[in-house]
């Protein structure tokens, strides 16, 4: 069975799926949380956030949250069409859109199994991936050098509890740029 950092690559950047967002509604401006199936990847699910709210007390973080990551994921893929394969950021931009994607499987798996503390769990790491890519995306529209600001550890740590072995995305993504 193919690892989910393949299938994330297969269906968005291989065969370059349109540009989409993976949340119909975010949770933050409207009532309910709800996202999208994706077949192979994302179990589509839909929340009342604001009844949830009371088993699931971080789920109104984590909606906050989910709502920046797909609007980066959509924002990404988007803007990277128009990136040279040459340019260093284009690979770790499409990287950043795999742990995005990789974050909302782990999400919906998350809602489906009603646990607060995961979720709580989920929304620390989440964060960290929406800091790094927020300061990724500045760097890429000021054309600046590269000069990663993370830690190394806390961002392998990351990739790891989304599911996805860093070094063999590394490895995958160069093959293809």
């Amino acid at each position: 069975m193919a690892h989910l950092y393949q299938m994330i690559i297969n269906k968005y950047i291989i065969n370059d799926a349109r540009c989409h967002r993976l949340l119909s509604s975010d949770g933050v401006t409207t009532r309910n949380l709800v996202i999208e199936k994706v077949n192979g990847l994302l179990e589509g699910i839909s929340l009342d956030t604001k009844s949830e709210a009371i088993m699931l007390p971080n789920i109104v973080k984590a909606s906050g949250i989910a709502k920046n990551l797909d609007e980066y994921q959509y924002i990404i893929c988007s803007e990277v069409r128009d990136i040279p394969d040459t340019n260093l950021y284009k690979k770790e931009l499409q990287k950043y859109r795999i742990a995005i994607i990789a974050s909302f499987a782990k999400l919906s798996s998350i809602l489906l199994s009603r646990s607060d503390k995961d979720l709580q769990r989920w929304n620390n790491f989440a964060q960290i991936l929406l800091t790094q890519i927020s300061e990724i995306l500045v760097k890429v529209r000021l054309k600046q050098d590269k000069h990663d600001n993370i830690n190394k550890d806390l961002l392998k740590s990351t990739f790891d509890y989304f599911d996805l072995p860093e070094s063999d995305v590394d490895r995958t993504l160069q093959s293809i740029y």
